[in-house]
């Protein structure tokens, strides 16, 4: 049996909750998929596009593909999709599911996998050691390197090759409200600003973060990505990269310093909304609405795209860019200021045929990504979407802030790691805001996890 080690199953269930929760994902006008409304002129390039990527040839048949998503967010997708099949007559039988990991093991092991899978990259890179995909630098190259940075195109291959498509792309960033924020803004903030505004806030009785942890098989998760985010910014992405991967130990002094830079925050009732004991049971999905609470009760949050979705969604009186922002996660190394952590999964194929290269050119074209941006549900990667496509003020933002050519994208544990080890990770942070003292056999046993013991 091949076992394939799944990553982020704790970030696939929040980011689609999360995006799936997103305002306005069917809120223009026009074509049709699934059961979401998109514009028409929008669905018509995108028609066009598919029918040019044909060609001469003559495609049929259908091709099928797995992922995570389901309910809305699937919906989406296959608006996404209707215009490929419109333009070619190839059906794109999509299956969404929270369990998508591990029946897609299931089917890799029973030698039937799909035709295309979407998960965290370094799922693709795990798949392909054993089962060799569709390298797509083979046959849309130039295309690919037309629409996409260098960054965002490393993070989707595989020994210099890309491999992977992006649909929906999410950042890490820092979220505060305009109104009530009184911390550190601007390209000229450090971390250690960040953390001297904390210490002064609890010194003055104001709570200065929401820090929810979650429940259930996500608790600790946030924190995870805290802790990576404070490490991609004092450390690097290739640091980033290497301790993913396993080449730097979490007992290392670099993760170490992480977790230590984390805990003066969150580790301190004084810093955080409801104390320790409280962020350990807040739910992610409204955790963070305290931002715009009246009066508020945090400042500041670390957490992904997803959550204006979730704030605007959950709480009243939300008016993205008036009460409701971001900004990129202060460095602590001046030199890793757009170094920038993310979340998000890379849809790729197992099978090899016309079909399935069609697809996948068209899943990666100018006009399949900007109709996905028009749905307002999803951040994209491609360059050459106009951040006017979207009609949220901070979507519009966050595609102006993260893919310029001077970003560095940088893939931690989080999108590389084995499933023990991010399980345990999350586990590990748990035990951590518990007993700060613990923290050196937390990493041990997170490290005994990465080595198979």
């Amino acid at each position: 049996m091949i076992v394939i080690a799944f990553t982020l199953a704790g970030v696939v269930g929040l980011s689609a909750c999360a995006s799936d929760q997103q305002s306005g994902a069917s809120s223009t006008s026009g074509g049709s998929g699934g059961g979401v409304v998109l514009d028409k002129t929008l669905v018509s390039a995108a028609q066009a596009k598919a029918k040019a990527i044909m060609g001469d040839q003559k495609l049929s048949g259908s091709i099928s593909i797995m992922g995570d998503n389901s309910g809305s967010e699937a919906s989406l997708l296959q608006a996404l999709y209707q215009p490929f099949t419109d333009a070619t007559g190839v059906a794109v039988n999509y299956t969404g599911s929270g369990d998508n990991l591990n029946v897609v093991q299931s089917r890799v092991a029973a030698g039937n996998p799909p035709d295309l899978v979407t998960t965290a990259p370094g799922v693709m890179q795990q798949y392909n050691a054993t089962n060799p995909l569709l390298n797509l630098s083979s046959f849309m190259s130039d295309e690919l390197n037309s629409n996409y940075t260098p960054s965002v195109l490393s993070t989707a291959s595989i020994n210099g090759n890309v491999y992977g498509v992006y649909q929906g792309f999410n950042n890490i960033e820092l979220w505060y409200n305009p109104q009530t924020y009184s911390g550190p803004t601007g390209d000229t903030a450090s971390w250690q600003d960040v953390q001297a505004w904390t210490q002064a806030q609890g010194a003055a009785g104001k709570t200065a973060w929401c820090n929810a942890q979650g429940g259930g098989t996500s608790n600790g998760y946030p924190g995870e990505l805290f802790i990576e985010s404070l490490f991609a910014k004092k450390y690097g992405a290739q640091a980033t990269e290497d301790w993913g991967s396993g080449k730097i130990p979490w007992t290392s002094p670099q993760v170490k310093d992480a977790f230590q830079m984390f805990g003066a925050i969150a580790t301190n009732d004084a810093y955080v909304n409801g104390g320790v004991k409280g962020s350990l049971s807040q739910d992610t999905g409204t955790g963070s609405n305290g931002l715009v609470a009246s009066p508020p009760t945090c400042q500041a949050v670390v957490w992904g795209s997803w959550t204006g979705g979730l704030i605007a969604s959950s709480a009243t009186g939300v008016t993205p860019g008036t009460n409701l922002n971001f900004m990129k996660i202060p460095a602590s190394s001046p030199q890793y200021a757009n170094t920038e952590p993310y979340s998000a999964e890379v849809t790729y194929a197992f099978k090899d045929s016309p079909e399935t290269r069609a697809f996948l050119q068209y899943l990666a074209s100018d006009e399949a990504q900007t109709l996905l941006a028009s749905a307002n549900h999803w951040p994209v990667s491609d360059k050459n979407v106009p951040p006017s496509t979207y009609s949220d003020p901070i979507l519009q933002n966050i595609a102006k802030t993260y893919f310029g050519p001077d970003i560095q994208l940088a893939a931690g544990p989080a999108l590389l790691s084995k499933t023990a080890v991010i399980t345990g990770a999350a586990k590990g942070v748990v035990q951590y805001l518990q007993d700060p003292s613990s923290l050196d056999s937390v990493l041990q046993s997170i490290q005994d996890l990465e080595d198979g013991k």
